[in-house]
């Protein structure tokens, strides 16, 4: 360790080159109180608080109750620890992720590319949330609400100042709204399906219910949470949150109406002292505080109560349709005969924008990493295409995507759900293993530990056995 420390003598460690340029020496920042670093964890939320909440866990449980809450807790916990670790890099050079990646071979940029926009190229919540939109309406056109719903977001992308911060306000202002309402469904719930809860989980554990499709259950695990690229694009909102050595990264801001930021897509590392341990030794558990509290903890309570609400109201059986979003409408109408017409509203409504900001934060990741990606690699020197004009180029590309692929008649939002999970999968089988590589080459006294290189690498492999699962199931049927 000794002779490894001389040799790389910054918090880059063994990172430090590659096929990228070296990292200058800055100072590591202190961290400030936890409240200032508040976000990421709740972006990334943002994005689960829409699809495992509202569609998928419900669903599941009123076919066969509450057994595979399981899944959310354990997929939830997988994806704390990958989310950590991915902000682990952050804090020690102010690069995102995928940066790493690419210090380890460029050839990473054009599949990254690939593996983040392919999947999420499916407007699966703008088709939600525009179908769920009817529902209070009495109808409409799903597909050019949906189609308007994406042009709006790429709007309010193109014309934010500075674009983490309005990202990052709207999708606070989401979470608070979901919270409200899973504070009151729970006076609606009562005590009596919480007693249910702990022996039906633990009845439920490894059990991959039949009763359920492969494709609804492969979309409740990776979907629990963040999924696929939404997990790395937590460095980059960590990069422009100021994380770390990230307080040194430019943010990237509306080239329309912001003015954009010196500096590059490559970082900086801190020398290793003890006043640089010592702050360093803070910033993570502060991070680690942030990504369990408002990422783990609060989508795994929003998805237990809208679980529980669905166990309540309509209880295991009391919906026979296929999975879409008539199991939505007939659970909001059973709200509305239960407790009165307004809830209803207010029920379907809190869906519509909910999935509305998953989407927003959608666009706003894939163009993160695509932008991040090419401006360290193929525009690293170009000096019109810079990163923010990339972004914003990059959000209209998704936004015509979605619309495109909509124009096509493809609209069934658990379809696209599912297709973007089992993308997603496969993603994620690849990126676990990239990260144990990449923060295992960190200086050895801030790098990651052997536990989570344990957990991460059975992520990899539980990730790859579902998606296997998924893939012969759908061959078979």
């Amino acid at each position: 360790m000794t002779d490894r420390a001389t040799r790389y003598p910054g918090s880059a460690g063994a990172m430090d080159g590659g096929t990228l340029p070296v990292m200058p020496t800055r100072e590591l920042p202190e961290a400030p109180r936890l409240r200032k670093i508040i976000g990421p964890g709740v972006v990334i939320a943002a994005v689960g608080i829409g699809t495992g909440e509202y569609l998928l866990h419900p669903f599941i449980t009123s076919r066969v109750g509450l057994t595979f809450l399981w899944a959310a807790a354990i997929g939830l916990g997988l994806q704390y620890f990958i989310n950590t670790e991915v902000a682990r890099y952050t804090l020690a050079t102010g690069e995102t992720i995928l940066t790493g990646f690419l210090r380890l071979w460029r050839g990473w940029a054009p599949l990254f590319i690939a593996m983040t926009v392919i999947p999420f190229a499916w407007p699966a919540w703008m088709t939600s949330s525009a179908q769920m939109l009817t529902f209070p309406l009495g109808g409409g056109n799903v597909q050019w609400i949906a189609i308007g719903g994406l042009v709006l977001i790429g709007a309010v992308l193109t014309f934010s100042p500075v674009v983490y911060k309005t990202v990052e306000k709207l999708e606070m202002f989401k979470i608070i709204m979901v919270l409200l309402f899973v504070a009151f469904a729970v006076v609606l719930i009562g005590w009596q399906p919480w007693t249910d809860l702990p022996h039906a989980t633990v009845q439920g554990i490894g059990r991959l219910p039949q009763e359920v499709p492969v494709g609804v259950l492969m979309s409740a695990l990776v979907f629990a949470g963040g999924g696929g690229a939404v997990n790395l694009a937590v460095s980059n909102w960590a990069r422009d949150k100021g994380w770390g050595m990230g307080i040194h990264a430019p943010r990237v801001v509306s080239p329309v109406t912001g003015e954009e930021e010196a500096g590059t897509a490559t970082g900086y590392q801190f020398e290793i002292t003890d006043t640089s341990m010592s702050r360093w030794q803070q910033w993570w558990k502060s991070v680690r505080i942030e990504q369990f509290v408002t990422f783990y903890l609060v989508t795994l309570v929003s998805i237990v109560v809208f679980a529980l609400l669905a166990y309540k109201i309509i209880g295991v059986g009391g919906y026979t349709g296929p999975a879409d979003l008539g199991f939505i409408k007939f659970e909001g109408t059973v709200l509305g005969e239960q407790y009165g017409e307004w809830l209803k509203i207010v029920f379907w409504t809190i869906g519509a924008v909910s999935l509305v900001f998953a989407n927003l934060v959608v666009v706003d990741l894939v163009a993160r990493i695509t932008s991040n990606i090419l401006a360290t690699t193929y525009l690293r020197d170009h000096t019109t295409w810079t990163e923010a004009k990339t972004y914003m180029a990059a959000v209209w590309v998704m936004v015509g995507l979605g619309a495109g692929i909509l124009a096509l008649g493809l609209d069934q939002p658990l379809v696209l759900i599912a297709i973007a999970a089992l993308l997603n999968g496969l993603v994620m089988v690849v990126y676990c293993v990239l990260i144990i590589r990449v923060n295992g080459a960190l200086d050895h006294r801030i790098g990651i530990s052997r536990p989570r290189r344990i957990v991460l690498g059975v992520a990899s492999v539980a990730y790859a056995a579902f998606t296997v699962y998924t893939i012969v199931t759908w061959i078979q049927s």
